[in-house]
């Protein structure tokens, strides 16, 4: 068999990494929104861009200035001037869910007086089409009125609301509830909470912000007293929404009035999107405010988060493009042809001669580098040379030998300088690759670590698998052996008979230990290779009782017939712990591959669930920490039920 195929590999791995990194959309690190609890001037704020139909993406904005500035706004598409297919107008689909907060300490302060009078006031100022909603957030929360633009019966509803009896409120509850209104409905979320601070029982502050992220709100907050925390403010700042807080309950009609511009200036309009089907980036300016976000094109993105500007960190967009994505299928097109090719060649015999039968062996004589140079993978000077130094850092190293020894019991068809320098060039460029696209070091830590782990470990395990495969034959390979030996054959006969007979890899390495003998090798010092070669103590055993017995004499054939009794039995006991052991292993295996399969679960069922784990730092580092012990716990599971024998 020919050692060729490696150069074919090479190339078609190169082209299956190039056509997948061709398909996918640089991604960059979101920013996080930052809006100003008290704006000096008019601000604008991206609420909602709808680019299912990129024909006809609609833009919902927000902007609290004198509407005549609309008229003459200014937007761009991926840093170009974007004309509007329909001039910016009011949009009618607005909502607003009010959120009082009723606990027992409201009533002693009067704030619950004054939010439920600037509540009444902000609805009769509101446009007639906005639909209200009403939560009450004291003991319990309490959905009092459902959406709707019936003034009349908001007005009443928020006259309902009476102090409650508990001392605590279930502020974060009824901020769910809030924010569950527009769940199935098509109208701008926002929502007005006032709380003095007092929040103890019911849903927590994380899930009343995921309630509200989920529907992409914008929360106008006003604080009153002392007992305030920062959740509120925490909250509308996510949200892109305004804040405020006084000790006084008087200050609340101000501060919901200084709301009111913001709530009722909700503008949309629609253009012609040309931007590639990745992340697009859309800036507003109206007057002297400026609004920029990003969105995926060919989807509805709503709420600050979803709608953060991504700052672009380098031109990428050639990966976005349709040139692009014909350019990866050709590649992988290419790739599987050339992947065929590589198996193919690796795997068909060429039998043209006195060359092709010794070649198996031409690459274990003394002038391997001379003699095989021109048939490596290293084709160039400088490849060359690079091999060569990789060779000689590993020979110093002391490691040289060892990858040899695994290449050799794998039966694979490569030097070892060269794989290895491969190795780390094809690992470094996975690396790299997965930080200029990622733009996160964990990310990049993980793909990094999975590049230099998976190629020994796909090579142990082929070493592993032949080596049974090899030792699975030694007690019938020893009884064919005995039987050559009983008929009259000589050593050398009855090697050469048996590699004929066995089944691989025993056969292959019975018939190098032949064509070695052929070539001069001492026959004790090739079977001794072959031990070495395979890592086979068993086999080492049966070589040293057959250089015992060609010293001191004896009945070879009765030796050898005792040697592969013995290993027949050792193998049956090694199955028995097997058995034995298989309900350690099998735990392992499940307790390795549960956290994955339910996290996989978990993103596939609720994808916004799983972003902290994913955008945030802390997140990373306890994806990363996690993956990093289910390693070790997996790894010390499998040492603790693997008995030797």
């Amino acid at each position: 068999m020919k050692r060729r195929g490696g150069r074919e590999v090479l190339v078609a791995l190169t082209a299956i990494v190039v056509s997948f990194y061709a398909l996918v959309a640089p991604a960059s690190a979101a920013q996080d929104p930052v809006a100003a609890a008290a704006p000096s001037g008019p601000s604008v704020v991206l609420r909602r861009v709808d680019s299912t139909d990129p024909t006809k993406t609609a833009v919902v904005f927000q902007y609290d200035g004198d509407a005549k500035d609309v008229s003459s706004l200014e937007l761009t598409e991926n840093a170009k001037p974007i004309t509007p297919t329909t001039a910016a107008a009011p949009t009618n689909d607005v909502g607003l869910a009010i959120v009082l907060d009723d606990s027992a300490s409201t009533d002693k302060t009067a704030v619950l007086d004054q939010a439920k009078t600037a509540a009444k006031a902000l609805v009769a100022s509101l446009p007639a089409t906005t639909k209200v909603a009403v939560v009450k957030a004291g003991g319990d929360a309490v959905l009092m009125q459902a959406l709707t633009n019936d003034k009349a019966s908001i007005s009443k509803q928020i006259d309902l609301v009476t102090p409650s009896k508990a001392s605590d409120g279930a502020l974060w509850e009824g901020v769910a509830r809030a924010a569950a209104q527009f769940r199935d409905t098509t109208l701008i979320p926002n929502i007005l909470l006032i709380t003095d601070g007092n929040d103890g029982s019911g849903t927590s502050f994380a899930d009343g912000k995921g309630a509200v992220l989920e529907v992409g709100a914008e929360v106008f907050a006003v604080g009153v007293g002392d007992n305030v925390g920062s959740d509120a403010s925490d909250l509308a700042t996510l949200t892109g929404g305004r804040y405020q807080a006084s000790a006084k309950a008087a200050d609340i009609p101000g501060f919901v009035n200084g709301f009111a511009p913001a709530m009722t200036g909700q503008y949309s309009l629609t253009y012609a999107s040309t931007g590639a089907n990745g992340v697009n980036d859309v800036t507003l300016k109206v007057a002297s405010a400026t609004a920029k976000g990003s969105f995926v094109a060919g989807s509805l993105a709503a709420g600050a988060q979803e709608l953060a500007f991504q700052a672009p960190t380098g031109d990428l967009s050639f990966f976005e493009k349709d040139a692009a994505k014909l350019l990866a299928v050709v590649l992988g097109l290419l790739a599987a042809g050339l992947g065929a090719y590589a198996l193919i060649s690796l795997v068909v015999k060429d039998d043209t001669g006195l060359s092709a039968v010794l070649q198996p062996y031409s690459d274990y004589v003394a002038n391997e580098e001379e003699e095989g140079a021109e048939q490596g993978m290293a084709q160039t000077a400088l490849m060359q040379r690079a091999v060569e130094l990789t060779q000689q850092f590993a020979e110093r190293q002391g490691f040289l030998t060892k990858v040899e020894g695994s290449l050799e019991r794998a039966n694979l068809p490569l030097r070892a300088a060269e794989a290895m320098f491969f190795y780390a060039v094809a690992a470094a460029i996975v690396g790299l690759l997965a930080l200029g696209l990622s733009r996160n070091i964990i990310i990049f830590v993980v793909v990094l670590g999975l590049a230099v782990l998976l190629p020994p470990a796909v090579l142990n395990f082929l070493a592993t698998k032949r080596k049974k495969q090899f030792n699975a034959l030694l007690p019938d390979t020893l009884q064919l052996l005995s039987g050559t030996l009983r008929a009259g054959y000589s050593m050398m006969q009855g090697v050469e008979a048996v590699s004929q007979e066995v089944a691989e890899p025993m056969g292959r390495e019975l018939r190098r230990v032949v064509t070695e003998s052929r070539l001069g090798r001492p026959l004790e010092t090739s079977l001794d290779a072959v031990a070495e070669r395979m890592d086979s103590p068993d086999f080492a055993w049966a070589v040293m009782a057959i250089r015992i017995q060609r010293e001191v004499g004896g009945n070879l054939s009765e030796l050898l017939m005792t040697v592969a009794q013995t290993m027949t039995q050792r193998e049956r006991l090694r199955r028995d712990v097997s058995t034995l052991t298989a309900e350690g292993r099998v735990s392992a295996y499940v307790l390795g591959i549960l956290p994955i399969g339910l996290g996989g679960a978990m993103l596939a069922l609720n994808p916004k669930y799983m972003d902290p784990l994913f955008d945030t730092g802390l997140g990373n580092f306890l994806f990363g920490a996690g993956l990093l012990m289910m390693i070790i716990g997996f790894v010390w599971m499998n040492k603790l039920v693997k008995v030797e024998i």
